[in-house]
């Protein structure tokens, strides 16, 4: 997929990938998808969003500088943007997090999309979701050098954050969620194709022949897995003309789809637990010979959980308690989960576990030190490849799980699997996929590009030509 560099042919038919590690738009180009660049000169906006607390009015302004602060810590989200506050993005918002803690700080908002949560609660994340879908079509607008109001949104097939539930009510509560904010963000008319399905269209650009394929999309939040027949178009269409036809209907071709809501953010979690929580006390015990309770280590890395998140605020007593049971050295070492409650960096905390993970996969390392500096000064945590390998189960057992799915469904074996999505980018997982499928061409896809590229072009053939007929000249 190419990258824009200025308006371009087809720049109103836009593809949104509201990804949970990553944002990506892109245009149906008269050659073929092209993305934009979403910050700087990168094509991804990592779903991060910082808005900072902002003082309060000089009117309202009483008492000491304390009660001015204190006053602004119990400031909300919708207060701050009230009183002017400018939200950052991805990269952008990485770095003013580190040097504003005390701003508010979200990271994968959609992981939040389904979750059955309070309707403050609820209000307050579809404001950050309208936040980064208008800041998409900002930059999208800017690239296509006119205002953009229509797009093909991704949406994997379980949306996550609706464990133990009713997929069907989840998956109806996120859509709803997203469709509000989109509409609040100025995108008048949306259409919603699947991620794997949208991955499959832009694997298709690359066959000679029609086949059977299965498309294996991991991705942060959710993992999905397609079969699909795909290839040239049976009646003799060139693809160009496919695209345009508004009456092609690919509905026959997916053969079968499913997912579940399991990703790259459950290994990143998992890794925070068993690979630098022990430098914070997991795993020590008490003078009685009973361990350290593990549950505030749980709730402070499960940072994608409402409840979970709430608990650990409340832990402090708790964390209190079991120091006093505890030797100096071990009570030195729990301490330090105190620090990470006080601090509000479980967030943090999980984002360092994630590089220590991309560190172990893209290199040979058999350990990788992880600085903690904010937990305390000169503080490392030594995370093994083991500690990769035992987190990164549950999600190697899903993608078997779902691959084992599809195949049922289906009826037939896939002659290619297509591997799409961050995660996929792990060993372990292309490892798995051929165990379980020896003999099939695995082709590994581009990793955050393959789904946005099927979007556009899901947008062309829904949305067409420019009513004018006309195309926009190159500035």
């Amino acid at each position: 997929m190419t990258r824009a560099r200025q308006p371009t042919e087809g720049a109103h038919r836009v593809g949104v990938d509201f990804g949970t590690s990553n944002c990506l738009v892109a245009f149906a180009g008269p050659d073929g998808p092209v993305a934009i660049a979403l910050e700087a000169d990168k094509p991804t906006l990592p779903s991060v969003v910082h808005v900072p607390r902002m003082p309060p009015p000089a009117a309202s302004l009483v008492g000491t500088p304390l009660d001015a602060y204190e006053a602004m810590q119990r400031q909300s989200l919708a207060e701050a943007l009230a009183l002017g506050a400018q939200a950052r993005f991805g990269r952008a918002a990485l770095a003013a997090a580190q040097d504003d803690p005390d701003g508010f700080f979200f990271r994968s908002p959609k992981s939040f999309l389904a979750a059955d949560i309070d309707p403050v609660h609820r209000a307050r994340f579809q404001r950050i979701v309208t936040l980064m879908l208008a800041r998409l079509r900002e930059c999208a607008s800017e690239a296509a050098g006119e205002s953009l109001t229509q797009a093909c949104f991704g949406r994997p097939v379980n949306f996550g954050s609706g464990i133990g539930r009713d997929p069907h009510q989840a998956n109806a509560r996120a859509l709803a969620l997203l469709q509000a904010a989109a509409r609040d963000a100025g995108w008048q008319e949306v259409i919603f194709e699947f991620e794997p399905v949208a991955a499959a269209l832009d694997f298709e650009r690359s066959l000679q022949r029609r086949q059977v394929a299965l498309i294996v999309d991991a991705g942060g939040g959710t993992t999905d897995c397609t079969m699909a027949l795909l290839g040239p178009d049976p009646h003799g269409r060139s693809r160009r003309a496919r695209r345009r036809d508004p009456a092609d209907d690919r509905t026959e071709d997916i053969l079968a789809s499913v997912g579940d809501r399991v990703g790259g953010n459950d290994v990143d979690t998992a890794l925070a637990f068993a690979g630098l929580m022990p430098a914070l006390g997991l795993g020590l015990r008490e003078r009685s010979g009973l361990p350290v309770p593990p549950q505030p280590y749980s709730d402070a890395v499960d940072v994608f959980s409402v409840p979970a998140q709430a608990a650990f605020l409340r832990a402090g007593p708790a964390i209190a308690a079991s120091c006093r049971r505890c030797d100096d050295a071990v009570a030195r070492q729990v301490r330090r989960l105190e620090t990470l409650r006080e601090s509000g960096q479980s967030l943090w905390l999980v984002t360092r576990a994630e590089s220590a993970k991309l560190a172990l996969s893209e290199r040979a390392d058999a350990e990788v030190l992880v600085d903690l500096e904010r937990i305390e000064p000169g503080l490392r945590a030594p995370v093994g490849a083991d500690r990769l390998v035992r987190a990164i189960e549950p999600l190697r057992l899903a993608v078997e799980r779902l691959i084992a799915e599809a195949l049922t469904q289906a009826a037939t074996a896939p002659e290619v699997v297509y591997l799409t999505g961050g995660s996929a980018r792990a060993a372990v997982l292309q490892d798995a996929v051929r165990r379980l499928l020896p003999g099939v061409p695995v082709v590994m896809g581009d990793a955050f590009g393959s789904v946005v590229a099927g979007l556009a072009m899901r947008a062309e053939r829904a949305f067409g030509p420019r009513p004018d007929g006309q195309v926009r000249p190159a500035r």
